[in-house]
């Protein structure tokens, strides 16, 4: 296979000078891969990222709309006069291979008048004329020279008119019709391919049974997951959630996944179980079980609506107050101070120790080289204002649960600081990550190696109020010689943290792309039961441990956990401030960020107004000149911006359309969606290159306001219900405005430039 390559005079000049030939082809050959490829990825995601139907709807309220994400997708796209080159060149190339399958392919053609404007009944004769008359006799018919490969002649046939449909729009007969055809069809490829293809009624029926199953989106025999289930006692009329038993009394066993006790009472109480399941399992077997709530988020991310009351939370941890414990609480730092519990220091001892953790360090970018060091002062100032005492507080640390940063140097500060004491407790508001976290604590040096493959997991999900109950493993008394091993592997694992860092860091400075700026780290275990057998520093496992070494459960009275104490995974309590119980899931994942943010950048004059998706509005009310927002939200969420005069009616509006996201475009949704309500705020400016504050708006997100030095300016701030509205002094992120690209040209956005900090 040749490739045709085009030789330009300069290049091939400084190739020829290093008689470099093959390095002149490589050059060419790559940029020919390249051109293939960029032409191939157009192809392919063109339809899908720019041309798409806009809503009628929303093309109606363009006049009252000053941007809009939604409207103005193709112009905030990086690269985009070049995707439309290539997408012009594409449609020459589409063009040009159809004009070539035109010529190329035979064509059969009919020619139904070709002699002035005769009427069709004088067809047939003309037919028979051309056909038995002299071809060369030019008085008895016309020659016509046709460009086609073939041609072909037609011939009038009389329909009866009793076989023609008197009404078109008959389903039954033209269904009639279509099997009648269908069946001809099949007996004619069947015998040219000599293969049997389905009758009509099978085809209709497999159809059918594929649409309805398609349709489901729980499967109808979920509860075959279960090992201990038997689909040979099974009514197939229950088989979507089962039968409950109100007779049978409730087990004295948790669910593993959220803690609450397993039962076959009641579909609507946490740690229901059909009694299908429940019954006829041994108390070994039911240990290794979760709820059918846990089983649904687990395998469907659906999640079943339970009975739990918001005021049950607190009644749980009233024991921190009567015991000798730590508390590691848990903020969300894409969502603080809404995160942080407003109630915390009525349950709290005045002695009672205090780890803050910040959770989701993963998802901020890194805005200057003092990121870290600004963030936990920032967290510091909202704990304050919480009501938590310095005193209290013993670190604070950041961390990301998910990609696991950071949480081997907090268990070294829990190891430091609290060592062996008393029990620790998992506090925090809903999808902070505790149990996230509770599951990384488990599979760390924290937890008694004995117990790691005893204890299940609890359940991560992003719906809220996932733990239902008090999870539990215990804690590994951190001895000095344990420590010395622990630092030992920690030293060796150094070198390798350094050298990923150094990767991680040099593609990002070489790519630009921010996915390489998040936060990773590695959780390992320095103790595992080899080690621990062969050690005469170490208690032996009893026989009780390794008889069951592939069951889950503990024995709490045995002499491994009888003075043990431990770590509790305690329920996520419902922050008045916090918009997540009015989402529902498939909302929640559009709302959430689940990567690291990337910061947008707007410009907003005075009297305009900017939405985040649904959930989130900012009105620049009064102040000389313009400002500039850096929002921090989800990559789902829309931004649209309009004047503060329209703002309240183009809401309304696009409420019903795609444009916003959030909430759901559906007619019984919007019926219970409540009403935005709002909040003022004043800032007074610092400097263009440096954030005053955050506008925090709930879970939404927040936007960072950038003003000239000493300007003041007026704004509201918008949510449901008036949830989750701060003013947030110092801004979090103050730096990232710096870090805008350049202004796309007719809109007031910004392209994203560089996003983060790159360290050189």
């Amino acid at each position: 296979m040749s490739i045709k390559v085009t030789l330009h005079t300069k290049l091939w000049t400084k190739f020829n000078k290093n008689n470099d030939i093959y390095g002149f082809l490589r050059l060419h050959s790559t940029k020919f891969s390249l051109i293939q490829k960029l032409q191939y990825s157009t192809k392919k995601n063109f339809d899908e990222n720019i041309i798409y139907k806009i809503d009628p709807k929303v093309e109606f309220l363009r006049d009252k709309i000053l941007y809009s994400e939604y409207l103005f997708y193709e112009k905030i796209k990086l690269g985009y006069l070049k995707r439309l080159k290539l997408k012009q060149k594409l449609e020459q190339i589409q063009e040009r291979k159809q004009v070539m399958q035109q010529i190329n392919e035979p064509t059969f053609s009919v020619i139904l008048n070709h002699i002035g404007n005769n009427n069709c009944t004088d067809f047939k004769s003309i037919n028979e004329t051309e056909t038995l008359s002299d071809p060369g006799d030019k008085k008895s018919s016309k020659i016509i020279h046709m460009p086609y490969a073939f041609t072909d002649s037609f011939t009038i046939v009389d329909m009866p008119v009793e076989n023609i449909p008197k009404n078109k729009s008959d389903e039954s007969s033209l269904n009639e019709m279509y099997k009648t055809l269908y069946e001809k069809y099949l007996e004619t490829t069947n015998s040219i391919q000599g293969k049997e293809k389905p009758s009509f009624i099978e085809y209709e029926e497999t159809y059918r049974e594929q649409e309805l199953k398609n349709l489901r989106n729980v499967a109808s025999k979920w509860m075959d997951d279960y090992e201990q289930y038997n689909d040979m006692q099974e009514n197939p009329s229950d088989w979507l959630y089962g039968s409950p038993n109100q007779n049978i009394e409730i087990s004295s066993i948790p669910c593993g996944g959220c803690g609450a006790l397993l039962h076959c009472k009641d579909q609507a109480l946490p740690g229901y179980l059909p009694s299908e399941l429940f019954l006829g399992v041994t108390n070994d077997e039911l240990k290794s079980m979760v709820c059918q709530r846990c089983h649904f988020l687990k395998h469907y991310n659906t999640a079943l609506d339970v009975k739990v009351s918001s005021e049950d939370y607190p009644e749980l941890l009233k024991v921190i107050k009567t015991k000798k414990c730590a508390v590691i609480l848990m903020i969300d730092l894409t969502d603080f101070p809404c995160s942080i519990w407003p109630n915390i220091g009525s349950i709290l001892h005045p002695y009672t120790p205090v780890f803050v953790v910040g959770n989701k360090i993963d998802l901020l970018p890194k805005d200057s080289s003092t990121f870290e060091s600004h963030v936990k002062e920032c967290i510091s100032k909202a704990i304050e204002d919480a009501g938590i005492g310095q005193k209290n507080i013993k670190h604070i640390s950041l961390i990301s649960a998910k990609t696991g940063y950071g949480v081997e140097q907090f268990i070294n500060k829990l190891h430091k600081l609290w060592g062996y004491k008393g029990d620790v407790f998992l506090i925090g508001c809903t999808n902070v990550g505790k149990s996230s976290l509770f599951n990384d604590l488990l599979q760390s040096d924290y937890c008694k190696v004995q117990a790691v493959d005893l204890v299940q997991r609890a359940t991560i999900s992003p719906w809220p109020g996932t733990t239902l109950n008090l999870l539990k493993f215990p804690i590994l008394n951190p001895s000095k010689w344990r420590l010395y091993c622990r630092t030992l592997r920690l030293q060796a694992e150094t070198k390798n943290e350094h050298a990923r860092e150094f990767v991680q860091n040099y593609q990002l400075r070489l790519s630009r792309n921010i996915e390489h700026a998040t936060l990773q780290g590695a959780i390992g275990k320095t103790f595992t039961s080899h080690k621990i057998n062969n050690s005469k520093n170490f208690d032996v496992f009893s026989s009780s441990s390794e008889s069951n070494k592939n069951k889950f459960g503990l024995d709490e009275t045995s002499p491994e956990y009888i003075n043990s104490h431990w770590c509790y995974d305690t329920p996520g309590t419902i922050q008045p401030d916090q918009i997540m119980d009015l989402l529902t899931i498939e909302e929640i994942i559009k709302t959430l960020p689940n990567k690291i943010i990337s910061p947008r950048t707007f410009v907003l004059q005075p009297e305009e107004t900017i939405f985040i998706g649904g959930l989130g509005r900012l009105d620049y009310l009064e102040g000389n000149e313009f400002i500039r927002c850096t929002i921090f939200a989800s990559d789902e969420l829309p931004i649209t911006m309009c004047r503060v005069i329209d703002a309240d009616y183009l809401y309304k509006e696009l409420l019903h359309t795609e444009a916003l996201v959030v909430p759901i475009n559906n007619p019984q949704r919007l019926k219970v969606w409540p009403l935005l309500q709002s909040k003022q705020f004043e800032i007074t400016g610092i400097s263009k290159i440096e954030s005053t504050g955050d506008i925090v708006l709930s879970n939404a997100g927040w936007i960072a306001i950038t003003a000239k030095e000493n300007e003041k300016v007026k704004l509201q701030g918008w949510t449901p219900c008036a949830r989750g509205i701060h003013l947030r002094i110092p801004a979090l992120l103050k730096k990232s405005v710096t870090h805008r690209g350049a202004r796309v040209a007719g809109t007031p956005a910004y392209k994203k430039g560089r996003q983060v900090y790159i360290k050189k």
